[in-house]
């Protein structure tokens, strides 16, 4: 009787506890207004690599923007994420990013007061010799994703206006 109990309570557990689901890659493409300038880009979906630039290509550079967030001027690039199609809650999502955390009410698109399963990215680009990090849970209950930016070689960083 004790085993069986035992038994039953292991089961439970492991019901109750669960496991994170196991989502696919998300789309990714530039953003709308192509925040970065006229750059090259790829996205490889079954690795979560994403590559920008390329040879005289330029990342443009931006003033702090307070209203999108940005802090600080910089060079930077948008990046639009379409969350999987099994995502059906967007409250809870959040995005790891230079190590920052964004919640999902600073990520995800909002329409008509409903948030979208659209989320933008802008990170900042401060050597074209990096690889930055994206790291998305798009809702509780599913696995932490990791997207990596590339920059190809040969990308330049468009210097700030001596006024900036």
């Amino acid at each position: 009787m004790k085993k069986l109990l035992c038994l039953i309570l292991l089961t439970l557990t492991i019901f109750l506890s669960g496991c994170n689901q196991t989502l696919p890659f998300a789309n990714c493409t530039r953003d709308s207004e192509n925040i970065g300038g006229s750059i090259s880009f790829e996205f490889n979906k079954s690795t979560g690599e994403i590559f920008i630039g390329g040879e005289n290509q330029q990342i443009q550079y931006y003033k702090e923007n307070i209203a999108r967030g940005w802090q600080e001027g910089g060079n930077r690039v948008g990046l639009k994420f379409t969350a999987p199609s099994k995502v059906k809650e967007y409250e809870t999502g959040s995005v790891s990013l230079q190590g920052k955390t964004i919640t999902s009410g600073d990520f995800y698109q909002e329409v008509n007061g409903q948030k979208t399963g659209i989320a933008f990215v802008y990170p900042l680009i401060k050597n074209v010799d990096e690889e930055i990090e994206i790291k998305i849970t798009w809702q509780d209950g599913s696995e932490e994703q990791v997207y990596k930016l590339i920059i190809k070689k040969g990308t330049r960083l468009m210097e700030a206006k001596k006024d900036e």
